[in-house]
């Protein structure tokens, strides 16, 4: 993983954002330009980040 990447795993069904794997997660990995506003992004719609 590029240092500049980051990931973290989204459960679509349960609206859950992590930052460690989880069940049913869609691992996903961004440049951190854009990581941080993809989350904010998630959050704002009712994701719960954990």
């Amino acid at each position: 993983m590029n240092a500049e990447e980051k990931t973290a795993w989204i459960d679509e069904e349960n609206k859950i954002v992590s930052f460690h794997a989880i069940d049913n997660g869609k691992m996903i990995r961004k440049a951190e330009s854009l990581f941080w506003d993809f989350i904010s992004g998630l959050a704002k719609s009712g994701y719960r980040v954990m």
